[in-house]
This record gives C-alpha cells, structure tokens and sequence, in this order.
C-alpha cells in the first residue's frame, strides 16, 4: 500500500510541473491576446492545476500517515503548505485589486510553480 502510494506521489509530482509549465505558457500566450480577462478555456487549465495540487497534498499526508517522511521538513512546511495557496492566493488578489492583467498574473504564478514543484523534488 505504502508503495502505491509513494508511487502516486511521485506520479502526481511530474504531472503537477508538467501541467503548470503548460499553464504558464499558456498565460502568458494568452496575456497576448486577453489583457483584461481569462477566458474560460485558460479558466479549466487553472483549475485542474489546483486540483492536481490538492491532489498531491492528500496523497503527501496519506504518507505522513502511513509513516513516510521525507527527507527534509522543510519539505512538508515549504513546499507542501506553500504551493496549495499560491493558485487560490492570485485569484483573491486579481479580484480585489481589479482585472489589469490578470493573465500575466496567472502565467507568471504557474511558471513560479513549475520551479517550485522542481526543486520540491529535490528535497523529498
């Protein structure tokens, strides 16, 4: 069980910097064209880049549970509490300061992200 999980951990992980990577050229290709607005289909890749990383959380914890630590808990504090908020964080932030650019905002945050998710890799 502890291996499956492990497994799907580290699945998640490649699929989490993929995704975010694809996000991020997508934002700023979109930022090209919709300066002002994020259109629905950019909308969808955000949000299933959130879910992915929600999905690496749960799957992190079930191995905390089961008794797998990573090697460093900095990878625990940093990487697992910090990356979760960062997607959710931008949103709150574009809504409240108003749509300048917010695909600009989004691709920069998602590219951030796929650095981050790279060296997280490292650490566990």
């Amino acid at each position: 069980m502890t291996d499956l999980v492990l497994n799907l951990h580290r699945a998640d992980a490649y699929l989490s910097i993929g995704w975010m990577l694809i996000a991020g050229i997508y934002g700023l290709a979109s930022h090209q064209s919709h300066r002002t607005y994020v259109s629905r289909k950019y909308k969808v890749v955000l949000v299933v880049g959130t879910i992915l990383l929600a999905l690496q959380i749960m799957l992190g914890l079930s191995l905390l549970t089961l008794g797998l630590r990573p090697a460093s808990p900095l990878h625990i504090f940093i990487y697992g509490a910090l990356s979760p908020l960062l997607l959710p964080g931008t949103y709150l932030y574009i809504r409240r300061q108003g749509n300048d650019h917010p695909n600009l905002a989004f691709g920069l945050v998602t590219l951030f992200l796929f650095a981050f998710l790279t060296r997280g890799i490292f650490t566990a």
